[in-house]
């Protein structure tokens, strides 16, 4: 059916990996080679470099503005009751006035 003729057992020949891999050292070259692992090298360094600038980052932000945030909720939630309160006893307006300073 196919024109080629089926190879032989003599014509097929058997490489490993490792000649494959010296193989590609003789079709690249060295200058390629080198350029090539040190932007590699160079990537996997700025990579370990933002990773860790993050962690940093994100860790101290979380333990110098986490505490500001729940205090500053809680300190809202207290005034937010204390509102509530005045309007219950006091009235609608009484809430109003509360929170207006008096002169």
């Amino acid at each position: 059916m196919s024109a080629l003729p089926a190879p032989k057992d003599d014509d097929i020949l058997v490489e490993t990996y490792y000649e494959r891999l010296e193989a590609l050292k003789e079709i690249f070259p060295e200058t390629l080679r080198n350029v090539t692992s040190k932007a590699v090298s160079g990537g996997w360094t700025l990579f370990t470099f933002t990773k860790q600038a993050a962690w940093i980052i994100s860790t101290t932000a979380m333990i110098m503005v986490l505490p500001y945030i729940i205090e500053k909720e809680r300190s809202d939630n207290e005034k937010l009751q204390v509102q509530q309160q005045r309007q219950m006893l006091l009235g609608p307006q009484a809430a109003v006035q509360g929170s207006q300073p008096f002169y």
